[in-house]
């Protein structure tokens, strides 16, 4: 991001008369992350994947709006750089992005999605990130994507490397009926 743009840690104005944590228009919550999370951990499959997968889709919906906002501000060809840093201001983790010929790679160290979960037997929990993923590869490649979790340090053994890894790739078109 050039010099002239604030990093989102430093645009969000904490509005403590309104009670409310904004960047410009969009206003944020914050919340613990084993809060949020421990609320996964005690709902059933399959409520509890139904339900990840809403929030996933809430991103994507939603988080569209902020990447779009940071499209805007930096362009194209840094809008990658700024959700790094917009993701570690958030407390997202630390987010590195790479592309191959099968579509954008995302490896988050520190998931606070992962942290948060106590459940390690129930899959990936980092939906919030693969929304947020998903809302990223669309809006580059203006096309529709899927993504997926393809590693979640939430299923690693306690001490196991905290890395979580997503595939974000074009979406399969949906078959005739």
């Amino acid at each position: 991001m050039t010099s002239t743009c604030l990093q989102l840690h430093q645009r969000l104005l904490f509005d403590l008369a309104a009670g409310q944590v904004l960047d410009g228009p969009r206003r944020y919550v914050l919340m613990r992350a084993d809060v949020l999370m421990g609320a996964f951990d005690h709902l059933p499959q399959p409520a509890r994947e139904q339900t990840l997968q809403a929030l996933g889709t809430s991103v994507t919906r939603f988080g569209a709006d902020s990447v779009r906002a940071y499209l805007a501000q930096v362009g194209p060809d840094a809008l990658l750089q700024a959700m790094v840093q917009g993701s570690a201001s958030l407390g997202w983790g630390i987010w590195t992005f790479r592309r191959d010929g099968t579509g954008l790679w995302l490896e988050v160290r520190n998931s606070p999605f992962a942290a948060g979960s106590r459940h390690r037997d129930g899959g990936p929990v980092c939906h919030a990130i693969a929304g947020m993923l998903e809302a990223v590869a669309q809006t580059l490649e203006q096309a529709p994507m899927r993504v997926r979790e393809v590693r979640c340090a939430a299923c690693e053994e306690p001490g196991g490397p905290a890395i979580c890894l997503f595939h974000a790739r074009p979406a399969s078109p949906e078959p005739a009926h």
